[in-house]
């Protein structure tokens, strides 16, 4: 009798011959390293474990996105100063450094059994396993989102923004957080002084009134003092009001207002909010999933502790060990796993401590600041806040963001 192989299970036989013939040649298997997500956790993770163990190990990546988006250029892209193609680079670039790109969508994740499922490769095997799929938009969430609320929390949703700001004559805009839970803390403030510098631009900020609401008392007031201050002084300087603790409930679409817990209403005319986040639900209908749908991991190692092979790092874990859900989080999370994992194959310690460490540039337009924070103590032993500071500030600070997205691509996605 022959064999039949149905053409979904053709990827996992031809995966089998390779590694068969690979044992056969040298006498020993290829270690396999899947990595899920191709944002800042898993580009850096690919392009960390190609550079350290070259054609020792089998490295693929798979992603639904033919592309690595810089997420940070959003909201340049909804002010029309940046194009989509200026933030994105193909992410199949990444085989030039021998690893191999899948452009599928991950339906299932079974790492009892080492195994992902994917829509239209079939089922992928992996001695290592790293988890970088990040957070999923969840519009839907919250009535009346999608269909009062703009945002550049996606690509997409920065050209509808765009198109929004361009036909906007004047009136109040209201920019907010639908929830804790959204990708880079201090982007709605950027998009604020973003916005006061385009309105003065097209001389219509004495037609409109700019206000930031949040569910902090000041503006990233979680983040201590030295940084809330600073923020705090930008919007006074610029005529921005801010609105603390502001938990919305609601968006009233026939009054045009956001609705707080406690019934305060702030009226809009543009209305510009966080999506709500949750966990990539993938990863939440998986074995690895524990309390609210996220990941459960050593938060020192980022190790699942259910399964001694698999990774998550990222947006998709983040809020549940107190870090912020951040693309510099994640790019240091994958600088550390990729050694951990490069250190247990070459059977030597490489030397990659992680470092609790976010910061990034915040553009506002005509002013812009870097502050830094340690989380330490927030995500370890939870003893105390983070400790923050500012590292600098001015329009200089600025072009060091304009350099940070050229620098990225060079590193990661050269053409």
């Amino acid at each position: 009798m022959g064999i039949i192989v149905g053409f979904e299970n053709y990827s996992y036989f031809l995966d089998l011959f390779i590694n068969i013939f690979a044992y056969k040649m040298t006498g020993a298997m290829k270690p396999k390293i899947l990595i899920l997500g191709g944002g800042s956790g898993g580009l850096v993770s690919a392009n960390k474990l190609a550079k350290l163990l070259g054609d020792s190990a089998e490295i693929t990546l798979i992603d639904k996105n033919p592309y690595h988006e810089f997420m940070p250029s959003y909201p340049w892209v909804a002010l029309g100063f940046k194009e989509p193609d200026d933030i994105r680079r193909p992410l199949n670039l990444l085989e030039r450094r021998g690893v191999r790109y899948i452009n599928d969508t991950v339906v299932e994740i079974l790492p009892s059994k080492n195994l992902v499922k994917t829509s239209k490769n079939g089922d992928l095997n992996y001695d290592y396993l790293i988890v970088s799929l990040g957070a999923e938009i969840d519009e839907e969430s919250m009535p009346n989102f999608s269909t009062e609320a703009h945002h550049p929390w996606t690509l997409e949703s920065s050209l509808r923004l765009r198109e929004a700001i361009k036909d906007f004559k004047g009136g109040n805009v209201v920019i907010g957080i639908s929830g804790a839970y959204y990708r880079c803390p201090p982007a709605p403030f950027e998009v604020a002084g973003q916005l006061d510098f385009l309105f003065k631009a097209k001389r219509i900020r004495d037609k409109t009134d700019i206000t930031v609401f949040h569910i902090t008392p000041g503006p990233l007031s979680n983040m201590g003092p030295a940084i809330s201050s600073i923020i705090s002084e930008i919007l006074t300087n610029k005529g921005i009001n801010f609105v603390g603790n502001f938990e919305p409930v609601k968006i009233d679409s026939s009054s045009k207002k956001v609705i707080s817990k406690d019934g305060r209403e702030i009226p809009y005319d543009l209305l510009i909010m966080t999506p709500p986040h949750k966990p990539a639900s993938v990863v939440v209908n998986s074995e690895l999933a524990g309390p609210k749908g996220f990941p459960v991991v050593d938060p020192r190692t980022f190790r699942s502790k259910k399964f001694d092979n698999v990774f998550v790092i990222g947006d998709v874990v983040n809020p549940a060990i107190n870090l912020p859900p951040a693309g510099v989080v994640a790019h240091f999370q994958a600088e550390f796993v990729s050694t951990e994992i490069i250190s247990e194959i070459k059977g030597a310690y490489v030397g990659e401590s992680f470092s609790p460490v976010a910061m990034c540039i915040m553009d506002f337009g005509d002013d812009a600041v870097l502050p830094m924070c340690e989380f330490s103590k927030v995500y370890v032993d939870l003893s105390g806040p983070p400790a923050c500071g500012i590292l600098g500030r001015g329009k200089e600070v600025r072009l060091l963001k304009l350099g940070f997205e050229s620098m990225w691509f060079a590193s990661y996605l050269p053409k």
